[in-house]
């Protein structure tokens, strides 16, 4: 840093009239409006930094004792303290923008989770509801004991499934998120009664078992089968494999998915 005496052109033990002539002197001949050129408009802010400087009495007496110009020395500061404070805020902003995108993509993994409960779900479960009602199949009546107890194994295993995925699909369509905010989510709102979504779920499900019905009876030979009978393996064949072919079907999604993600 150059010796701001020597800028302005005065000794050290210089008064403060001294210091102030000089300054006049110099700015008359360095101002840009009165002298244009180039080094002109830098010499003037070094001998204005210097008056600045000298002209304060405790600026002076800092300077004098360090040979550190205290404005400089602040301004370096303040600046490095301005830079801290924006590469701060630059990072706050980063991490919130990350949350929301994390938070976002979260929010369609689970809308994925949700279409493929309905997907893997409940259209197996209608849909084996009506095959069962129309083939009746007799595979457990005709398996050997071994299998009979791994069936009846899957079934139970399936029952429990079957009733945890219905779960899980009534809490997230007969509640809607209603947005608060960018990051928190209120107490969801519910547009339809879940007794309105069971009736409709159940009136489907009857559906399916009447049309298999219908269609069983309309492929059925009589002929070979008696009425009781039938209507026992009726009512086995809608409980029993529905909730094994859920199981065995969310089986191969979820394994389907484990793939996707490696």
């Amino acid at each position: 840093m150059s010796d701001l005496y020597r800028t302005l052109g005065v000794s050290r033990n210089a008064s403060a009239n001294e210091i102030k002539s000089a300054y006049r002197r110099l700015a008359r001949r360095y101002h840009p409006d009165l002298n244009s050129a180039d080094s002109a408009a830098r010499e003037f802010a070094r001998i204005t930094e210097a008056y600045q400087t000298l002209i304060d009495p405790q600026k002076r007496a800092y300077y004098d004792r360090t040979g550190t110009n205290l404005s400089s020395s602040s301004s370096r500061h303040a600046a490095s303290a301005a830079a801290r404070v924006r590469a701060a805020r630059r990072a706050h902003d980063k991490a919130r923008i990350d949350r929301i995108v994390n938070e976002l993509l979260e929010r369609e993994r689970e809308a994925t989770r949700s279409r493929g409960l309905v997907v893997f779900t409940v259209i197996p479960l209608f849909l084996s509801t009506l095959i069962a009602a129309w083939l009746k199949p007799k595979i457990f009546e005709d398996a050997n004991l071994y299998w009979r107890l791994a069936m009846i194994a899957m079934f139970l295993v399936g029952v429990w499934h079957l009733g945890r995925n219905l779960k899980r699909l009534l809490d997230q369509y007969t509640y809607r998120p209603v947005l608060i905010s960018l990051m928190r989510y209120n107490k969801p709102a519910e547009p339809h009664p879940r007794s309105f979504v069971c009736a409709v779920f159940g009136g489907v499900y009857l559906l399916a078992l009447g049309l298999g019905m219908l269609i069983g009876s309309l492929t059925e030979d009589h002929s070979k089968s008696g009425l009781g009978s039938s209507g026992e393996n009726l009512f086995f064949s809608v409980l029993f494999y529905p909730p094994i072919v859920v199981l065995i079907v969310d089986i191969v999604y979820l394994i389907n998915q484990r793939f996707d993600e490696w």
